[in-house]
């Protein structure tokens, strides 16, 4: 019998839909590196930021706006918007070489630095850390669940597509703080979010740790993930929304001291900003509502986008509206979702699509509940999921005029996560309300 295990049509499926996902994303990164290498000044170079000549320039920019100590205080608003831990972080850095930052708006010295041997050496050492502790955390979130026909040769597979995907070249390009953001917040989901059904034969199940774990070691594991989605939320602020899974499981306890973490976090790097405590604070404050305005002609993810505006003929504030109603009916549905993957999906593509001011890079917390649907058993019209995967993950880069409309691959990969929301999101409705029927 032992033998048979993993052998269900369902599981087959799911083998299938992992092979066709490989063959299908091997065969888009290879056309657009084909695409890519006749012409590496044509449209394909549009999968980088600015054409790829800004590199690096998303960590060279936090560290150059470090200096000083007063970075709500001069320079681009989309520059020096960011919660002032990300600036302490980077604020040793700006050490290893002679920043100017006088004449700021003319001066080249945060290019140049790029340039400079220990910066540069520095900040690949960074990333390359970072990427390891993603690729980690993926690893760790795919042996969980996994049936037991999945070997670590099919997950180098799928995360050596998700490297190459355009989502991650576009982020490699600017060099942000994004990767260590979504490997923490991947860690927190494996250490404090726990599963209890698995496969048949799955060598690593939700729950088996916890049963060999001492409660002394269950409370590390616990504390560990806290500060995980503390430090990712005072870096970014939008993974706060994760905490939502801690409520799910009436982990009470849990969410309040991860929001007590976070808050720490988030509020005592001000005391490091060169100005009074509340004055800093409400520099920031200033310059992220700032930041929130510029987005509104340049969102490219979210219900609000001008390519969204442009097609539907509705007006920003309509849209946005839509989407926070959107968001609130996901994080009180998504609890009821029986498959786990789509309960983490649902949830991300609320922090990914909702406020409208989320990069191309964002898209980068998807990785996990891609990892996670590989780990379900799946009917064959899932195949569809499998589908939309292949095309958030494009590398692709085109741009047509529909009725006047400018709709790019980005706008296409939103029309497909705005597509994908709306499914889960029903679904969960559906769910809750079955549930709450059932109890009654």
């Amino acid at each position: 019998m032992q033998n048979l295990r993993g052998c269900g049509l369902k599981e087959r499926n799911t083998r299938f839909f992992l092979y066709s996902f490989f063959i299908l994303s091997i065969g888009v990164f290879l056309f657009w590196l084909y695409l890519f290498s006749k012409d590496i000044n044509g449209s394909q170079r549009a999968v980088f930021y600015g054409e790829a000549h800004d590199w690096f320039m998303d960590w060279f920019n936090v560290v150059y706006y470090s200096v000083g100590k007063r970075p709500y205080t001069w320079g681009l608003t989309e520059e020096r918007s960011l919660p002032p831990l990300t600036f302490l972080l980077l604020y040793p850095f700006s050490k290893l070489y002679e920043y100017d930052i006088t004449g700021w708006a003319e001066n080249e010295s945060r290019y140049e630095a790029r340039y400079s041997q220990l910066p540069i050496d520095m900040f690949t050492l960074v990333f390359i850390l970072s990427y390891l502790l993603l690729f980690y955390s993926l690893y760790k979130h795919s042996r969980r669940n996994a049936p037991v026909w999945a070997t670590d040769i099919t997950r180098a597979v799928l995360f050596g597509l998700l490297f190459v995907s355009g989502v991650n070249l576009f982020c490699i390009d600017r060099g942000n703080l994004q990767v260590i953001t979504a490997a923490a917040v991947f860690l927190y989901v494996y250490l404090c979010d726990t599963e209890t059904t698995a496969y048949a034969g799955s060598r690593d199940a939700y729950g088996d740790e916890e049963k060999k774990g001492s409660q002394k070691a269950g409370l590390l594991r616990t504390g560990i993930g806290i500060c995980c989605l503390a430090f990712a939320a005072a870096i970014k602020l939008f993974p706060a929304i994760m905490g939502v899974l801690l409520l799910y499981r009436k982990k009470w306890k849990e969410a309040a001291a991860a929001f007590i973490t976070g808050m720490a976090m988030f509020l005592l790097p001000f005391l490091w900003i060169d100005q009074p405590f509340f004055e800093a604070i409400g520099s920031f404050i200033k310059t992220a509502g700032e930041h929130a305005g510029s987005y509104l002609t340049i969102a490219e993810f979210g219900l609000s986008t001008p390519m969204v505006i442009g097609v539907t003929g509705l007006s920003h504030g309509v849209l946005q509206g839509l989407a926070y109603i959107m968001a609130v009916l996901a994080l009180i549905t998504a609890w009821s979702l029986k498959s786990y993957w789509k309960r983490i999906m649902l949830v991300t593509l609320v922090l990914v699509m909702t406020s409208g001011q989320q990069g191309y890079y964002c898209l980068m917390f998807l990785f996990l509940p891609i990892v996670l649907f590989f780990n379900e058993e799946h009917d064959l019209k899932d195949i569809l999921y499998v589908l939309c995967f292949v095309v958030i993950l494009s590398p692709l880069q085109r741009t047509v005029f529909v009725n006047d409309v400018r709709v790019t691959m980005r706008d296409v990969i939103n029309i497909v996560l705005i597509g994908l929301y709306i499914e889960l999101l029903i679904e969960a409705i559906r769910s809750a309300m079955l549930m709450r029927k059932d109890h009654a």
